[in-house]
């Protein structure tokens, strides 16, 4: 009886989930019969994870099919030519935004910044409209970053600085106007979609009112969307892990499998290190990290690395640790489970990413990278 009342729920769970599932169709059309045989890669939330879908181009056309629970924004991206390449060697793929909500959705033309796209739902009308306001300021920055690029590979400072003060100048000026639709339109997807964009680890530690305001006046509609409440969750952990608030403790097990917790360094300042072995950010960061290491270690100073691996990556691990040689207490979130919890326990959006804690177990400073590291650790220690 108790299995058949589990199977029984089991399977209306099942068809309660697949029931609030909307399945999409995406069928692009290429006039250029020299693209055929290239790949387009599609990706979108998908309500539980993040989705990649490709399709290689024959006879001109490719098609895309999958599965949202609410509208999401999605990118298509495709690699581009080598003859476009010759021209801004700098931009390595074409790429288009758009709102999924179901249906059919069509996709006419390259490049595909150019393409003519037809997608059901306010979500994308709103889209549109917001994308016709920022379009001469995108264009404005692209060119600049690129500008910037070309003058770095000449080594030309003057025009680096030059255009790269113009590119940050544009950024702000984006910015502002996505704020100012975020603000005037509550109720729709593109604002949740902006905040979604905005709100990163690192942003949240040095503007957190400033998102919780943001998240606010958002409909109520959209504060119960998976997106919505994945945003508030965010931002309400990142007060508990403000500056002058007490760390989370946790347990996971060093290179040797012995348990290590965090709270087992009180008495210590502790830099408390997210990184992977896979994460090519993370490694040129080492370096970093075990200069302020050797500097500050005779002054009550230590690191405690927690290595966000892949399932079954503990070899790349350790082979990383021994490689880069980084001679400090060593973590890892080895299990599916591991990782999803700390990656919510420590608000980790992207990697590296790392928190400085006192004596206290009081975290101290967000995101030190670079030279802020050993800048902090002076004015410390």
């Amino acid at each position: 009886m108790i299995r058949k009342l589990l199977a029984l729920g089991l399977t209306s769970g099942i068809a309660l989930s697949l029931s609030a599932q909307t399945a999409f169709t995406l069928k692009g059309t290429v006039k250029e019969g020299t693209r055929d045989g290239e790949k387009v890669t599609l990706s979108y939330f998908d309500g539980t994870r993040k989705q990649y879908k490709g399709a290689t181009i024959r006879n001109g056309t490719y098609t895309i099919e999958g599965m949202v629970m609410e509208p999401s924004l999605a990118t298509l991206t495709i690699p581009r030519t080598a003859e476009a390449r010759k021209t801004d060697p700098w931009i390595m793929s074409e790429k288009v935004e758009f709102f999924i909500e179901g249906g059919s959705i069509t996709v006419e033309g390259m490049p595909l910044e150019k393409a003519t796209i037809k997608a059901p739902g306010k979500s994308q009308k709103d889209l549109l409209v917001l994308q016709k306001t920022l379009k001469p300021y995108k264009e404005k920055e692209s060119r600049a970053w690129i500008n910037m690029l070309n003058a770095l590979a000449q080594k030309d400072s003057v025009n680096k600085a030059k255009f790269d003060a113009e590119q940050k100048k544009q950024q702000r000026l984006i910015d502002s106007l996505e704020y100012v639709y975020l603000k005037k339109n509550p109720r729709s997807h593109v604002s949740l979609s902006i905040l979604r964009e905005k709100v990163t680890t690192q942003t949240l530690s040095a503007n957190r009112d400033k998102f919780a305001a943001l998240l606010k006046p958002l409909a109520d509609s959209l504060k119960q969307t998976i997106v919505g409440k994945k945003l508030s969750e965010q931002i309400a952990t990142a007060f508990k892990l403000a500056r002058g608030q007490q760390s989370i403790d946790f347990v996971l097990n060093d290179t040797l499998g012995n348990p290590v917790r965090l709270s087992s360094f009180q008495g210590k300042y502790v830099l408390l290190d997210f990184w992977a072995s896979w994460c090519v950010p993370c490694r040129f960061e080492n370096p970093n990290v075990k200069k302020a290491f050797e500097r500050f270690k005779d002054r009550n100073f230590t690191v405690l690395s927690v290595s966000l691996e892949r399932p079954g990556d503990r070899q790349a691990w350790v082979d990383a640790i021994v490689k880069d040689g980084l001679p400090w207490n060593h973590v890892a979130a080895l299990t599916k489970e591991e990782g999803e919890n700390m990656w919510k326990l420590y608000n980790i959006q992207s990697i590296p990413m790392n928190y400085l804690i006192g004596p206290d177990g009081k975290i101290l400073a967000v995101y030190l990278r670079g030279e802020a590291l050993e800048k902090k650790l002076e004015e410390i220690l």
